[in-house]
């Protein structure tokens, strides 16, 4: 045992694990990210929704959704149809408006 010993300059512990030299790598910079601009679409239809050429027509909507909550048996496509077309018409051009 005692060949053991010598051959060991350095006392050897079991717990103890040797550091090895860690290479420092760059850093890559991450890009910044874009803050994502905010959506004009549905502040542009709540607006043309609510004007003069469409509010009839919203009217409409909104009756016969009542009308089918108190139990009539029919649908409101037509009326759904009718209001949707409108807020498209009022609204596009104020998209292209924002987009030139």
């Amino acid at each position: 045992m005692n060949y053991i010993v010598d051959f060991f300059t350095t006392p050897v512990y079991a717990d103890e694990k040797e550091e090895e030299p860690v290479e420092e790598t760059p850093v890559e910079e991450e890009p910044e990210e874009e803050e994502e601009p905010e959506d004009i679409v549905p502040a542009i239809e709540e607006a043309c929704g609510e004007s003069a050429a469409c509010l009839p027509l919203k009217h409409h909507l909104e009756e016969c959704s009542k009308r089918v909550e108190e139990g009539a048996h029919e649908d409101c496509i037509e009326e759904l149809y009718h209001f949707l077309h409108c807020v498209n018409d009022c609204a596009i051009p104020k998209f292209w408006d924002k987009l030139v």
